[in-house]
């Protein structure tokens, strides 16, 4: 490992004019992305009146999020950073006003699907800016801390998204979601000016593949990854179906909940910046939901499954040591097209995955989706192990 183990604390980035813009609008946006999110969800599950209703609103981001990743990937760094970050907020309000004006399903599936898009370049972009403006010191807590704010936000969100849905409707919820947008947008405006640099020929769109294949570590970690998104939403999914009443929210929220005390305590250590933490972390979650999957199938309590569904969160955590490796061990010049290869094979891994895992817990059991999802990552960790790979210093 490089220097960068020292790391200063999360004060530093409040006074950086780049991370600081970034930490708080990505706060604002996540929070009120989850509010959305927790509306499609239960209108989706109400109206079908199955999980597969909640899991289609997952799995229709995987197409469009897959386009930016190989079609538009080579056009994430040809515009200013800072404008495109702009317009991709606004965007978002526009995309999730559809929803909010007609609350049904069909519209939610489309709205959730061209949102993938937008996450997509915006977290690639979000990132590539980091990159570029942020010091390397600071990369990781500004990673942990916008994992945190994601995972509150999760928590924060889905519990109010879930109570204004059941309350007022899914409308109510999602024009909060939609002015988090343009809030947003205001904040992200202000990201000081940089000259607009030349970053040579717009690379073929397979480039990012090539890199992340061409890379052992990089390979390796981008396979458990997905490993370890293919269920990162099934504890939400799951939640509708398997509680009722005022415990679905708090087994909804269990997981962001979870996650985001984790990251928060571990951002600034040594120990997730190294491969071998994230594999042991990757290990930890895959043990959290077999365990959840037993909770399940023996009916534990409600509280006894909020809190496997905790351990997930907290499992997930480890993506943040995961991007940081990235942003250490890819080119910079290229840095924007690799990280939205990687988040939008995240999104289509999600998507694709939670449909099946869905499914599974349809045709079987909810138990039985938590139980192949722990059999496929615990697989996944102990056939690639990155850790035992040698890691080229810079």
């Amino acid at each position: 490992m490089s220097n960068t183990d020292e790391r200063p604390g999360y004060r530093a980035l409040f006074r950086h004019p780049v991370a600081s813009r970034l930490v708080i609008a990505r706060g604002i946006s996540e929070l009120g992305d989850f509010v959305g999110l927790a509306a499609l969800l239960l209108l989706a599950f109400d109206q079908t009146n199955s999980v597969l209703g909640p899991a289609a609103v997952y799995a229709a981001r995987t197409l469009p999020a897959l386009l930016v990743a190989t079609v538009f990937s080579g056009w994430l760094d040809v515009p200013a950073r800072r404008t495109l970050l702009v317009w991709l907020s606004v965007a978002g309000a526009v995309l999730i006003a559809v929803p909010a004006a007609v609350p049904q399903p069909v519209p939610a599936i489309v709205a959730a699907g061209l949102l993938g898009a937008v996450r997509a370049a915006y977290a690639s972009v979000n990132v590539a800016v980091a990159a570029e403006a942020v010091d390397a010191p600071l990369r990781l807590p500004l990673f942990g801390l916008s994992a945190f704010a994601n995972q509150a936000g999760q928590v924060i969100g889905l519990l109010a998204g879930a109570s204004l849905t059941v309350a007022l409707g899914a409308r109510v919820a999602l024009l909060i979601d939609l002015v988090s947008f343009l809030i947003a947008a205001i904040v992200l405006a202000g990201l000081p000016r940089h000259p607009h640099r030349r970053r040579g020929p717009r690379p073929p769109a397979t480039a990012g593949v090539r890199i992340i294949a061409g890379h052992p570590v990089l390979r390796s970690v981008a396979l458990l990854t997905l490993a370890t998104v293919l269920s990162g939403a099934l504890p939400e999914t799951l939640a509708p179906e398997l509680a009722r009443g005022a415990w679905r929210p708090v087994v909804l929220a269990a997981s962001a909940l979870g996650g985001a005390f984790f990251v928060l305590l571990v951002a600034r250590s040594r120990w997730l910046g190294r491969v071998a933490g994230q594999v042991a972390v990757a290990a930890a979650l895959a043990g959290a939901l077999l365990l959840a999957g037993v909770l399940v199938a023996v009916d534990a309590p409600l509280w006894a499954l909020a809190v496997g569904n905790a351990f997930i969160g907290a499992g997930g955590g480890w993506l943040i040591g995961a991007q940081a490796t990235f942003a250490r061990l890819a080119p910079p010049e290229r840095m924007g097209q690799v990280e939205a290869t990687i988040v939008a094979a995240n999104i289509v891994a999600s998507g694709c995955g939670i449909f099946l895992l869905g499914g599974v817990a349809a045709a079987v059991s909810p138990a039985a989706a938590y139980l192949t999802a722990g059999v496929v990552l615990l697989v996944v960790v102990l056939l690639t192990r990155p850790d035992r790979l040698p890691v080229s210093p810079q």
